[in-house]
């Protein structure tokens, strides 16, 4: 990760915004000292709820239930607070 100080961002911006647009990320420095991440940004993905509804009610398929089911017969539990 490239650093940029507060004085160097000051003299162009505009290289290091170009540089973050295309995936650059920065660390700003104040005085040597890091103080905040500059990143790309990404917009935040929403989906609704009648979509999310359906995508979670279909149920897994036979063979990963059964995968899970003899993966959990194969782990003998404990107690955490029991010492061996």
């Amino acid at each position: 990760m490239k650093t940029i100080s507060v004085g160097r961002l000051r003299q162009n911006p505009t290289e290091m915004i170009h540089q973050v647009r295309v995936g650059a990320e920065y660390v700003l420095t104040d005085r040597g000292v890091p103080t905040a991440r500059i990143v790309p940004y990404v917009a935040e993905r929403w989906v609704n709820a009648s979509d999310a509804r359906a995508l979670l009610s279909v149920p897994a398929g036979s063979a990963w239930v059964d995968e899970l089911h003899q993966s959990r017969l194969a782990q003998t539990p404990r107690d955490p607070w029991v010492q061996r």
